[in-house]
């Protein structure tokens, strides 16, 4: 359970709770209807220290990233995608369930707030999804993540800023490589960023080519910083996650 939960969250859970009775969406354990996720499951989450990722490219620090030029300038990961966090990320992929996304970007929040190097960001953005991929899952996982960090640090959320235009190939079905290159999809929009310092947010990091491609465009817009915001990364040296 979140201890950050609004009253119009709490609502919102309790009427669900009656038409629908709340389970973990990482294991799939009974709950009470206003918790997010089970004690162990929780626990495993939140096994992994702040300095067990870079904090530069927010991959496993035996994964360091950081000397393939990335577009972004910092990063903070919550967890490795596996066990039931990948449980978790499937559950929101698949709408089942919105509840990994929320208690992932409460507790990544925190984190936020507790770093000073990240404190004092502008404004917060998901990784944008097309709408055709939208409708089919019914949800942007990103966005759910980025609504919560936007509203534990009370930093304004903003979906206008980057846009998916469908015309990618899925990242999953691409080696490693063929993803850095896979990035033409995106566009940014037309506000002017100048100066402006963002959070930007994804329920997986992988490679960090979605992260970098959209930060390489907030900054051609004028943004000063980007910071990844990840609720899971993937080892490197495991498989790559579904999509």
């Amino acid at each position: 359970m979140t201890a950050d939960m609004g009253l119009g969250r709490k609502l919102e859970l309790f009427l669900l709770d009656l038409l629908y009775p709340n389970t973990c969406p990482c294991c799939g354990k009974s709950l009470p209807w206003q918790a997010y996720l089970c004690e162990t499951c929780q626990t495993e989450l939140l096994a992994y220290p702040a300095d067990a990722f870079c904090s530069q490219c927010g991959k496993p620090v035996h994964d360091c990233i950081c000397g393939e030029g990335l577009a972004y300038d910092r990063a903070v990961a919550l967890t490795v995608y596996e066990g039931a966090a990948r449980k978790g990320v499937l559950s929101m992929k698949s709408a089942v369930s919105l509840q990994f996304g929320r208690f992932c970007g409460a507790e990544l929040g925190k984190r936020i707030l507790a770093d000073d190097a990240l404190s004092g960001y502008d404004m917060v953005a998901p990784v944008p999804m097309s709408k055709r991929k939208q409708l089919k899952r019914c949800c942007n996982p990103a966005a759910v993540l980025a609504k919560e960090v936007a509203a534990i640090t009370r930093i304004p959320y903003r979906k206008d800023l980057l846009r998916d235009n469908g015309t990618g190939q899925q990242q999953h079905t691409l080696s490693a490589a063929q993803r850095r290159e896979n990035t033409g999809q995106f566009s940014a929009g037309t506000v002017s960023l100048k100066g402006c310092r963002i959070l930007l947010c994804d329920d997986v990091l992988t490679t960090g080519s979605t992260m970098n491609r959209c930060a390489a465009l907030l900054k051609a817009r004028g943004a000063a910083e980007v910071a990844a915001v990840a609720a899971t990364t993937t080892q490197l040296k495991k498989t790559e996650p579904d999509d």
